[in-house]
This record gives C-alpha cells, sequence and structure tokens, in this order.
C-alpha cells in the first residue's frame, strides 16, 4: 500500500471519529437544552396564580393595596421580562448547537441555569409575600388581641398598685390613654381593609406596652429607695449630727447641715426624672445620692472613730513628754560625770540643751491640743493628726536621746578598749625583747633598733595620754593606730631576724660538710660569719652560704627551710 493510500485512509479515519464525536456532543447539548426547557415549565406551573387572583380580588386600601401593586408589578416583571429572556436563552443556546458553535451553546445554557434560578428565588419571594398579605389581617387580629391582653393587665396593676408607681402614674396614664387611640385606629384601618397600616399600629402598640411593663418593673424598686431608704437615711444623718453636736464633737470645714438639705433636693428631683419616666437617669441619680449620703456617714463616723484614738493619745503623749523631761535631766547629769573624764567630741552638751528646749516646746504644743481637745474647739480627726504628729516628734527626740546615750556609753567602752590594746602591745614589746635576747645575739641592725626604740616611745606615750585625768580619745585613738601598725612591723621584722640567724647556722653547718669536696666553701663560711658577728647583717650572711650551698647541693636549702617552718608550726 503506497503512503498516499494510507494518507488518504488516515484522513476519513479522522473525519470518520470527529463526526461521530461532533454527533454525540451535539445529542447530549440537546438533551441538556431540553432538560432546562422541562425546567423552565416546571418553574412557571410553580407560580402563585390562586394567591394572585385571590389578591386581586381582595377588598383592601392604603398602604394594603400599595402592597399588592407592587407585587403585582413583581410579577409582571417575571412574566413579561424575565420569562421571555429564558426563552431566548434557550433558543440561542439551540441555535448554535445547530450550527456547531458549542462553546456559545454552552454560554447561552449557563444563562439560562442562571434565569431559571433567578426566577425560582422570584417565585418563592412572591408567594411569600402574597400569603403574608393575604394573611394580614388575621395575624394582626392575633396580635392585637395578645397585646390588648397585656395592656389590661398593665391597666390593672396601675389601678391596684398605684401608690408603687407614685408620680409615674400619671405617665403611665397618659401612655395607656395614647394606647387606647391607637387600638382605635388599627380598627379603623382593618375596617378600610389596610391592614399594611394596621400592621404598623400593631408593632407601635407591641412596642409601647413592652417599654410600659419594663418601665413599671424599674418604678418600684427605684421609689423604694427614695421613699424609704433616703429618707431615713438622711434623718438619721440629721439627727446623728444634732446629738453629735450636742456631745461636743465638731467636723473640719462643718457644711453637713447644708449638705444634709441640698441631698434632700436631690432626692425630690428624682420623683421629676421618675414622673417624666427618665428611669436610667432616675437610677443614676439615686445611686449618686447613694454615695452622698455614704460620704456624709463616713465624716461622722471619722469623728466617732478619732474621739477613743485622740484620749488614749493624749495620755501617751503626757506619758512620753514626762518620760522625756526626765530623760533630758538625767542624760544632762550623764554629760556633765562624763565631761570630766572625757573631751567629748559629739556637741553632746548642746544636742541635750537643745533637746531639752524641743521637748518643752511639744509640751506647749501638747498644752494647746489638750485645752482645745476638752472645751470643743477642734474636732477630733484633725486632733488625732496633730497629735499623732507630736507623738512622732516625741519619739524622734527619744532617738536623739538614745543616740547621746549611746556617745556617752562609747566613751568608757572605749577607752577600756584602747587600753587593752595598749596592754597587749606592751605585752607584745616585752616578749620580742626576750626572745631577741634568748637568741644571744652579737648585735641587732640599725633599722631594727630605730623601730624598736620608736615604737617603745609611742606605746609609752599612749600610755601617757590614756593616763590623763581627761583624755581625747580622739588623738588616742589615731595614736592607738599609729603604735599597733609600728607593733606589727616590729613583729615581723623579729620574726624575719631570728629566721634569718636560725638559718644562717644551720645552712653554715650543712655548707660546711662539703669543705673537702669543693673550693670556696670556708671562704664563704667566714666571711659570713664576719658579716653576723662584725656588722650585725643577717639578711646578707644567710644569702652568701644559701647561694653557696644551692650551687654545690641544689635542693638542700629548700629541706632546711621546710625543717625549721614544721618546727616552728609544733612550737607554736
Amino acid at each position: 500500500m503506497s503512503p498516499l493510500q494510507i494518507t488518504l485512509i488516515v484522513i476519513v479515519v479522522l473525519i470518520a471519529v470527529t463526526a461521530l464525536i461532533t454527533y454525540f456532543v451535539r445529542n447530549k447539548y440537546y438533551k441538556q437544552i431540553d432538560d432546562l426547557d422541562k425546567e423552565k415549565n416546571e418553574v412557571l406551573d410553580q407560580a402563585p396564580y390562586d394567591e394572585l387572583k385571590e389578591v386581586s380580588e381582595m377588598n383592601i386600601t392604603g398602604q394594603s393595596l400599595e402592597v399588592r401593586k407592587k407585587l403585582e408589578k413583581f410579577w409582571h416583571e417575571i412574566k413579561a421580562e424575565k420569562y421571555p429572556q429564558l426563552e431566548n436563552y434557550l433558543f440561542d443556546a439551540e441555535q448554535a448547537t445547530d450550527r456547531y458553535r458549542l462553546t456559545e451553546s454552552k454560554r447561552h445554557q449557563e444563562a439560562a441555569e442562571t434565569m431559571i434560578a433567578e426566577i425560582k428565588s422570584d417565585m418563592a419571594e412572591l408567594q411569600k409575600s402574597l400569603q403574608e398579605l393575604i394573611e394580614r389581617e388575621q395575624a394582626n387580629l392575633e396580635k392585637i388581641d395578645a397585646i390588648k391582653k397585656r395592656y389590661h393587665e398593665v391597666r390593672k396593676s396601675l389601678l391596684a398598685y398605684s401608690f408603687s408607681f407614685g408620680p409615674a402614674s400619671e405617665s403611665f396614664e397618659h401612655k395607656l390613654r395614647l394606647m387606647e387611640d391607637d387600638f382605635t385606629e388599627f380598627s379603623e384601618y382593618t375596617v378600610s381593609g389596610d391592614h399594611e397600616e394596621a400592621k404598623a399600629v400593631v408593632q407601635s402598640l407591641s412596642e409601647d406596652i413592652e417599654e410600659t411593663e419594663q418601665q413599671m418593673d424599674k418604678v418600684p424598686p427605684i421609689l423604694d429607695l427614695v421613699d424609704e431608704t433616703y429618707v431615713k437615711d438622711l434623718e438619721d444623718l440629721a439627727n446623728g449630727y444634732e446629738e453629735m453636736m450636742a456631745a461636743g464633737y465638731l467636723f473640719p470645714d462643718d457644711t453637713i447641715e447644708a449638705d444634709i438639705q441640698a441631698l434632700e433636693q436631690e432626692r425630690k428631683h428624682i420623683y421629676e426624672s421618675i414622673r417624666a419616666l427618665e428611669l436610667d437617669q432616675a437610677k443614676k441619680e439615686a445611686d449618686a445620692l447613694a454615695l452622698e449620703i455614704e460620704k456624709l456617714y463616713q465624716k461622722m463616723e471619722v469623728e466617732i472613730e478619732a474621739k477613743p484614738k485622740v484620749l488614749a493619745l493624749l495620755e501617751d503623749t503626757k506619758k512620753a513628754i514626762y518620760y522625756l523631761a526626765d530623760e533630758s535631766r538625767r542624760l544632762a547629769i550623764n554629760v556633765n560625770r562624763i565631761a570630766q573624764s572625757y573631751i567629748l567630741n559629739h556637741q553632746e552638751e548642746e544636742k541635750v540643751e537643745e533637746l531639752d528646749e524641743q521637748v518643752k516646746e511639744a509640751r506647749e504644743d501638747y498644752d494647746v491640743i489638750e485645752d482645745r481637745v476638752k472645751h470643743p474647739a477642734l474636732p477630733f480627726s484633725v486632733a488625732h493628726h496633730q497629735l499623732q504628729e507630736l507623738f512622732d516628734r516625741l519619739d524622734y527626740y527619744n532617738e536623739k536621746y538614745n543616740q547621746i546615750l549611746d556617745y556617752l556609753e562609747d566613751y568608757r567602752a572605749e577607752e577600756l578598749e584602747l587600753r587593752d590594746g595598749m596592754l597587749a602591745m606592751e605585752e607584745a614589746m616585752y616578749s620580742m625583747k626576750r626572745r631577741i635576747e634568748n637568741e644571744r645575739l652579737p648585735g641587732l641592725p640599725d633599722d631594727y633598733l630605730e623601730l624598736f626604740f620608736s615604737t617603745t616611745d609611742r606605746v609609752e606615750q599612749l600610755a601617757a595620754e590614756l593616763s590623763r585625768p581627761k583624755i581625747q580619745l580622739v588623738d588616742i585613738r589615731q595614736l592607738h593606730q599609729i603604735c599597733a601598725e609600728d607593733v606589727a612591723q616590729l613583729e615581723e621584722m623579729t620574726e624575719e631576724v631570728i629566721r634569718q640567724v636560725e638559718l644562717t647556722e644551720r645552712v653554715s653547718q650543712r655548707l660546711y660538710r662539703y669543705k673537702d669536696s669543693h673550693k670556696g666553701i670556708l671562704e664563704t663560711i667566714r666571711y659570713s660569719e664576719s658579716l653576723f658577728n662584725d656588722d650585725y647583717d643577717y639578711e646578707t650572711a644567710l644569702r652568701l652560704v644559701r647561694e653557696k650551698l644551692e650551687n654545690v647541693a641544689p635542693g638542700v636549702y629548700e629541706e632546711i627551710v621546710q625543717t625549721y617552718e614544721e618546727e616552728n608550726q609544733q612550737e607554736n
């Protein structure tokens, strides 16, 4: 078979397959269009024809008539505009399928589906609105009947418990009369067939009766506060104020009587808000009044609670003044006594005199407060504040007295401490002298002797200062510090001299063992002895024999030192 024949066969097959596919697709599209056409007819069959007929025959006027016209117009739009448009979409889809314009056909089918869904929604809305219009009269009658029952219950409560509503009774009566007018208006609209307007009246009545019921629930609790609680509170405040004034109580910036009268006016003003049925405002005013009443109660309670505190504090303050006056006298005697033996360093005499004056001034302040309390001229709360400040001042003075007393006690304690330190230094000097003598040295280095004698002189000077009839502890303390530092330094030098002497002897003995095996050892030892015995240069003498020993026997010097230190530790 030639290539041309094969190509022709392939072309024929492709044409056949394409034609077959096209056939099946067109049939599918025709079927979809038929299904949409059936759904269109079903939607149209579901149109609320009966409701439209019933509404058209209803005897209605006013707003109800307007509603019917809108619904009829809505139905006309569906039937005369949307339904023909749906027909066009289906026709165009079929025409496009005939011409093999399948994409265009699909677009028209989708538009038809959207329109069918829209018409379905419109039909449901139309049917619901028609049904509501048909049932409007009955629904209004049922609602108005329920409202009338609630209305009669409200009127019954108002008649039976009018005293519970106070100035709001007239306002409630006025609202009920307006509701009666609304009931009449509802009947007129219903009779005339304007059920939409009747529905608006029903809604208004429902809101009014709901509001009235809520207001009638709110009024009695507010009136109970205003007529019972607050009246009693204000009477109690007025009576309490009179009793307290008769009992000698006073108040800072006393405006309580005027405040009570102002609160009484505020209480009466709440009636105006209740009469106007401004109940939220009335509740706010009632709450604010409660807070103001509580403030007045607290103002009185402050004075009542302050009185026993003032009486107790008067007694405590008097005792404190007497105590400090006696303390001032005793402290002055003590200062004079200590001043005989010591030069005072903290201006104790001046401070005692100053404190004595301050205590006298405190006594004068106390007398003024006490007099004003006993002959009511001062509120107890103010008196308590002033007494507390005065008592705190006295407590501060007492701390100052104790501080001066501590200073006085420190003089003797410090003197004893300095004397103990001096004795300890004398003992240390004697101990160092004895240790040096026990070493039987040929002599001592000049710097050691200089420090020893200067330290001895200072310690003797310290003893002389402490022996004076009247001592200056500040100067003695400085001298004591210098002596202590000198003694410490002398102890270090003593230890070092003894250490050098003993190590020189031990190292020289060990070095002597190597005189036959190493040259120059005897010469080193002899030179070291010369420095030791003639110049008292124990440091250089030790260094010579140490260096020579380290040359001939490395490590031996460290052993000698370790042994020496261990022996000293055991002795100590």
